[in-house]
């Protein structure tokens, strides 16, 4: 009886979304997506995001980070 309910739910909204996904455009998709990544794009704070990436960086590779600061202090005391 259940799926039999879901079919009667379910047909005419199926039965829409068809009709309504045949008059979009490509075109019409890709500037939904685009507009849609652009909001997202504004909501990020990147100047955060930058300075977690970077600190995540150096704390995996602090050993040759502090090796690269050395030796270039060596270099430029020679």
């Amino acid at each position: 009886m259940n799926q039999t309910e879901n079919y009667i739910v379910l047909k005419p909204i199926a039965e829409r979304f068809s009709r309504i996904s045949k008059t979009i455009t490509d075109d019409e998709i890709k500037n939904l997506i685009k507009q849609e990544l652009r909001e997202k794009i504004k909501t990020i704070h990147f100047e955060s995001t930058i300075e977690e990436i970077v600190g995540n960086y150096l704390e995996a590779n602090e050993k040759e980070v502090l090796d690269l600061f050395k030796n270039e202090l060596k270099n430029k005391f020679k």
